[in-house]
């Protein structure tokens, strides 16, 4: 039997840490491999495969700071990052593809609307995303 697969799916700075804490310690819980992966989106005008490092400066640091999260706590991480007109639409695709188990994301409440509706990211995933999938949300002192 396979292991299963553990995919967290970081997005921003302020939730990278927490989101990897608890996807280090389920994936340690479930016997997992664990993935992090960050999405690019990129603007309609510009190319996917433009060589523009600029394009991929923020998601390589952000991967980086997973990393060390999953050091910390012993935990082998592999890393993806992928560039994509739609961020939900490629984190399903890769959860379709590796058969991912558990999808961890984060969400960031940006204004009152979205303590009713989750952003469209969230949404699309939770509609589409092959597996179970955890939604965490910041506390008060993170929004």
């Amino acid at each position: 039997m396979a292991k299963p697969k553990v995919l967290v799916a970081v997005q921003d700075v302020a939730t990278v840490e927490s989101l990897m804490i608890l996807a280090c310690q389920l994936s340690q819980c479930m016997g997992a491999e664990l993935k992090a992966l960050h999405v690019v989106a990129v603007p309609l005008l510009t190319p996917l495969e433009a060589q523009d490092e600029n394009i991929d400066r923020f998601g390589t640091e952000l991967l980086a700071q997973a990393k060390s999260v999953a050091e910390r706590l012993s935990q082998p991480l592999s890393m993806e990052l992928l560039r994509a007109r739609e961020v939900g639409e490629a984190i399903v695709g890769v959860a379709t593809e590796q058969g991912v188990d558990l999808l961890l994301m984060g969400h960031r409440k940006p204004h009152a609307l979205s303590d009713t509706l989750l952003g469209g990211t969230v949404r699309y995933v939770a509609h589409h995303a092959p597996c179970r999938i955890i939604v965490q949300i910041p506390g008060p002192e993170h929004k």
